[in-house]
């Protein structure tokens, strides 16, 4: 029965350390989902901003929606420490949005 003991343990800890495991993997994954996405949004950003080869109509409304995908990123980016990091107001002091 000691052994038996003994080897439900010694699984339950293997168990332990692949659960571990895997929560570890799921959080690098996230991160790398984020870095990804959020580089694409920058470079989407970015090719909004050219303005190379555009007409006056389609740079206005191309910096238009660049300024407005920044401002929803800028909502987003909640932590103060983040926020001093690219620049951003204090969240206290944010205009507040009237929608």
């Amino acid at each position: 029965m000691n052994d038996l003991d003994t080897r439900i343990q010694e699984a339950q800890a293997r168990l332990n350390d692949l659960k571990a495991i895997a929560r570890k993997q799921a959080r690098q994954d996230e991160t790398r989902r984020k870095i990804i996405y959020g580089a694409a949004a920058l470079g989407i950003v970015s090719q909004w901003r050219k303005t190379e080869g555009k007409s006056d109509d389609q740079q206005a409304e191309d910096s238009g929606r660049a300024d407005r995908m920044m401002a929803a990123l800028h909502q987003h980016v909640t932590r103060q420490s983040d926020r001093k990091f690219l620049g951003l107001p204090d969240i206290a002091s944010s205009p507040k949005s009237t929608e």
